[in-house]
């Protein structure tokens, strides 16, 4: 079973900065009362880049998710309390192959808590209900994709219980998590034992595992393992002597440029049972890495310090140790600010007039399609971080226009004195305008959209979304190889096509879209080569009306 004990066993690695960190005393702090508790364990620290937010663990608290689903039921409805405590003793019994009496006390009762900055550094405090939490051991291990995604320790199948291993859960656009899906990792899906953790490399196209797997020299080693589909892993491969101790490695924490990696380890010489210690990453092949340079006094104590977290925008290294008794969470600066983001501003101009506009401006990650951040303006102007090393889209957003979209991707390596302008043009949705899209791509010869389309379609969908009085056409056109009545019905099945995408996808109703075939009647040109014919095969979307009332029936029909 993969759970996360109060022994220290669990999580992610950093970064380098071209001095001896581990040479110089660093003063300690202690995080606020807010997240540390007196009596109970906070440990395993996973903190946002801007520093605004803060998942960690807490064990043993008397405050605790209680869903407990078995066979689709949830025990925490249907059982007594004091049933239901009998119930979970014996769970927790069966998982830690011991008698436990009391499951809420112990230190397999643990859940995610979750601290925001609100008046002072992460003082706002909260506990996230399921599915992040239920009543099995809960941790976040690491944070990805725009901190957009989650792994979590256990899987939890949908008819209840709990299985050792990891799992992946998603933020939607409301800020909700999915239920965690499984992840699978070749060669130990069936043989991970206590303690285990793991650390995502940014792209999430890498692992980095602590495991006591095949090959490992004493307990457990650090592993790498890659991407080989959407929730899978090959097999993990050891990162060698460098690395690794006859001892135990864990709790591994890998910095967001995928250089400087941290973990927790009991090899010979430590000041107390774990300390932290850190490696550089010296090529591109994952096992060539520096030796580990041991962090010393007061960072490292002769009590167990571990769960490293590394803040690469602020400097700080959070970490969890039992240096006061119960374990608690601290940050030390070990090092100078460095900006992972670069700062765009612009002005948001009516494109007819050049005339500022008030609206909300937008930052989409291409790679999720999720909205990341907002800036709403109120005169036109607007500033927002862009994260380096990630495209992104930026577009304004304003009822009754359409704002041109920029692609933005700021390479990591480059370095950025000074902010980046960009201008927005709105563009009003009138009757008689056409929507601008970029190129809509459908298997050839046939009405089927090809995937690469579907984010032009969202697009247009919110847009739509934004503006609820608008009936719009969709226009299908090609090119003249082929018959006139063909062509026409297969521009007129294209724009069938995008309809009921609209519909089903985007939740818009029939009545707000007519779709036309025109076939190859309305040519941008003369056809007479390829690229001449492949801009006349496009599909144009029009504002037909405006209006308050958007029941009225609209049309499909074919265009001579």
């Amino acid at each position: 079973m993969s759970y996360f004990m109060k022994g220290w066993g669990l999580l992610f690695l950093l970064i380098v900065f071209g001095t001896d960190l581990s040479a110089q005393p660093k003063e300690v702090e202690q995080l606020n009362l807010n997240i540390n508790t007196k009596f109970y364990d906070e440990i395993a620290p996973i903190v946002s880049r801007d520093e605004q937010t803060m998942f960690f663990t807490r064990q043993g608290y008397p405050i605790y998710n209680k869903t407990l689903i078995e066979e689709g039921a949830d025990l925490s409805a249907t059982l007594s309390p004091g049933l239901y405590s009998k119930k979970l003793s014996e769970i927790f019994s069966s998982i830690s192959g011991r008698n436990i009496t009391d499951a809420a006390a112990s230190s397999y009762n643990q859940d995610i808590w979750m601290a925001k900055t609100k008046n002072n550094l992460l003082d706002q405090v909260s506990h996230p209900g399921a599915p992040l939490n239920n009543a099995f051991p809960n941790s976040i291990c690491a944070l990805f994709n725009n901190e957009q995604s989650a792994v979590v320790i256990n899987q939890f199948p949908d008819e209840g219980g709990i299985q050792p291993g990891f799992s992946i859960s998603h933020k939607d656009k409301a800020g909700n998590w999915s239920n965690p899906q499984p992840i699978t990792i070749a060669g130990i899906d069936n043989n991970i034992a206590p303690e285990v953790s793991l650390a995502v490399a940014e792209e999430g196209e890498a692992v980095i595992l602590s495991l006591d797997h095949r090959g490992a020299y004493g307990g457990n080693d650090l592993f790498v393992a890659f991407r080989t589909g959407e929730n899978s892993f090959g097999k993990p491969i050891h990162l060698g002597p460098a690395v690794n101790s006859q001892s135990h490695e864990k709790a591994p924490f890998l910095s967001s440029d995928g250089k400087t990696l941290f973990f927790s380890s009991n090899r010979q010489n430590v000041l107390g049972g774990y300390d932290l210690f850190m490696v550089f990453r010296l090529d591109d092949s994952w096992t060539n890495w520096t030796a580990p340079k041991r962090f010393l006094s007061p960072i490292n104590s002769s009590a167990n310090e571990g769960f490293p977290c590394f803040n690469r925008t602020s400097g700080y290294l959070y970490f969890s140790s039992d240096r006061n008794g119960s374990s608690d969470i601290f940050r030390v600066s070990i090092a100078p600010p460095i900006s992972e983001e670069v700062r765009v501003v612009g002005n948001i101009l009516e494109n007819s007039r050049r005339k500022a506009k008030d609206a909300t401006v937008l930052l989409r990650s291409r790679e999720s399609g999720i909205y990341q951040s907002t800036f709403v303006s109120t005169n036109g102007y607007y500033e927002i971080d862009v994260p380096m090393g990630k495209t992104f889209q930026i577009l304004a957003q304003k009822p009754g226009y359409q704002s041109d979209r920029k692609t933005l991707n700021f390479k990591k390596s480059d370095i950025y004195f000074k902010e980046f302008h960009i201008n927005l043009a709105l563009k009003p949705l009138e009757e008689g305008t056409t929507i601008d899209l970029n190129t809509l791509y459908f298997k050839k010869s046939t009405a089927i959209i090809l995937p690469e389309s579907f984010e032009e379609l969202d697009y247009l969908g919110e847009i739509l979304t934004q503006n609820e009085s608008l009936v719009i056409s969709i226009e299908g056109h090609t090119d003249n190889q082929g018959s006139k009545s063909s062509l026409k019905q297969l521009s007129l099945a294209r724009a069938d096509v995008i309809k009921k995408h609209l519909i089903k996808k985007g939740g818009i109703t029939r009545n707000r879209i007519i779709t036309e075939g025109f076939g190859d009647n309305q040519p941008l040109n003369d056809n007479s080569s390829e690229k001449l014919r492949q801009q006349n095969r496009r599909v144009e979307i029009k504002v037909v009306r405006i209006e308050a009332d958007t029941k009225t029936e609209a049309t499909t029909v074919l265009k001579n």
